[in-house]
C-alpha cells in the first residue's frame, strides 16, 4: 500500500486491497490444492478471488491492471506468479479448442485458463463476460466460465475430440456498467469493484495525471517489495491448519449475506488475514479489524448494486447534485461516461416505471 501511495494512485485505499487479497488467496489456493490442509464438507475447495472492476471507459480499469500486475514495474511483476495480459477474449480463447486440420490430424489449441493455469489473466474489456452476464443474452461461454471461475475442472467435448484439464487461474478483468444477472452463478464467483465517477473524480484524476509526469520507479525499492512478495509465496508452505472464528457466522448474518455467499466472503476474510497479519503454522483468522469490516461491507454494497448498476450510475449523479437535477443537466453529466442522450432518456423511462425517480417537466428527483 505504501508503494501505491508513493505512486499517487487514485483511490488506492478503496480498490488496491482487493487485488492484494486476490493475490494472497491465489497463493494459498495453489498451496492447498497440493498439500490439502483446508477442507469444506470433506471437499477440497478451489479458493480463488476473481476481480471484475466495473467502471465507464477511461476510468482506471486498465490503469489498475497495469499497476498491479501488467507493467514491467507493477506491484507483482517480480513475484513468482505468471501474469498474462489480454485486451479481450472469446470462449475458445479462454478455455481452448480442438481443430480438425484434415487427414485425421487434430490440433489442440490451449486457452488462457490452461496457459496460465497457476497464474493470473488480466483482461481490459471483458466484453464476452459482459455478454454472458447480460440479462437478455444467452452465451455458450457461460457454462465454461462457471467452471473456470469455480472448480477449475474444464471439460469440452467437440466433434474433433475431448478437451479436459484443471486450472487454478485467477481472473482480473474490467467491464463497463451494464445490467447484470447474478442468479446464473457467475456473480457468486466474482469480487466486484465499482467506480461510478463524478465530475469531481474526473478533475482529481486529471490533476493526478499532471502531478505524476516524470516520476520514475525506484528500482531498489521495487526489488525490496518483490522480495517481500516472493517471501510470502514461500512462507505459505508452513501452514498446517486454518481456523475461522465462530463470531464470523454472526457477522455474516448481521450483514445479511445469502448462504451461498459465505464461502466467497470466507476467502476475502482469510486472504486479508494472511496479507495483513502474516503466516503462521496455525492460522487463526482474525475478523475484528475495522479495515476488514469496511472491505466486507463495501463488497456487499457493490454486489447489491450490480444487478441494476446502470440505474445506480444515474442515481449517483442525481444524488451528488442534491437529489434533484434537470434532464439537460443530467445529459451533460452523462457525457463524462460516454452515454448518449437516447441512452439517458431510455434509462430514465425505466427508472420512472419502477418508481426509482420522479419526473415533473424537466426536473428529475430520486424517490
Amino acid at each position: 500500500m505504501e508503494e501505491l501511495k508513493q505512486r499517487n494512485v487514485y483511490k488506492s485505499d478503496i480498490y488496491a486491497p482487493y487485488y492484494i487479497c486476490s493475490h494472497a488467496i491465489h497463493t494459498f489456493n495453489l498451496f492447498n490444492q497440493k498439500h490439502k490442509i483446508y477442507w469444506e464438507s470433506k471437499r477440497l475447495p478451489n479458493m480463488r478471488l476473481h476481480i471484475l472492476f466495473v467502471a465507464p471507459p477511461g476510468f482506471m480499469k486498465s490503469f489498475y491492471l497495469g499497476t498491479m500486475g501488467g507493467d514491467e514495474f507493477s506491484i507483482y511483476a517480480g513475484s513468482t506468479m505468471e501474469f498474462g495480459y489480454e485486451s479481450s477474449t472469446t470462449e475458445a480463447g479462454l478455455v481452448g479448442t480442438i481443430r480438425d486440420i484434415g487427414n485425421g490430424i487434430v490440433n489442440e489449441e490451449r486457452g488462457l485458463a490452461d496457459t496460465y493455469n497457476k497464474g493470473f489473466v488480466m483482461i481490459d474489456e471483458f466484453s464476452a463476460l459482459s455478454n454472458a452476464l447480460n440479462v437478455n443474452y444467452n452465451s455458450q461461454m457461460e457454462p465454461q466460465m462457471l467452471s473456470v471461475l469455480d472448480s477449475g475442472h474444464i471439460t469440452k467435448r467437440l466433434a474433433s475430440g475431448k478437451l479436459e484439464y484443471k486450472t487454478n487461474m485467477t481472473l482480473w478483468a474490467g467491464v463497463q456498467p451494464a445490467r447484470y444477472e447474478l442468479s446464473s452463478g457467475l456473480g457468486r464467483r466474482l469480487c466486484f469493484m465499482v467506480f461510478l465517477p463524478t465530475k469531481e473524480d474526473n478533475d482529481k484524476l486529471m490533476s493526478i495525471m499532471h502531478e505524476n509526469r516524470n516520476i520514475k520507479p525506484d528500482v531498489l525499492e521495487m526489488e525490496k517489495l518483490w522480495k517481500e512478495i516472493r517471501d510470502f509465496q514461500t512462507d505459505i508452505n508452513i501452514i498446517e491448519r486454518v481456523e475461522f472464528p465462530h463470531e464470523l457466522h454472526d457477522m455474516y448474518k448481521k450483514m445479511g449475506l445469502a448462504s451461498y455467499e459465505s464461502a466467497y466472503f470466507d476467502r476475502l476474510v482469510l486472504s486479508y488475514h494472511l496479507a495483513k497479519n502474516g503466516i503462521d503454522r496455525r492460522v487463526e483468522v482474525d475478523c475484528g479489524s475495522k479495515e476488514l469490516h469496511h472491505l466486507l461491507e463495501r463488497q456487499k454494497e457493490w454486489r447489491d448494486s450490480i444487478p441494476e448498476i446502470d440505474f445506480e450510475q444515474l442515481k449517483h449523479m442525481i444524488m451528488i447534485n442534491g437529489g434533484s437535477i434537470t434532464k439537460r443537466e443530467l445529459v451533460n453529466e452523462c457525457k463524462l461516461i460516454q452515454w448518449t442522450t437516447q441512452q439517458v432518456y431510455e434509462k430514465l423511462g425505466e427508472m420512472k416505471k419502477y418508481d426509482i425517480i420522479e419526473m415533473k417537466g424537466q426536473n428529475i428527483t430520486v424517490l
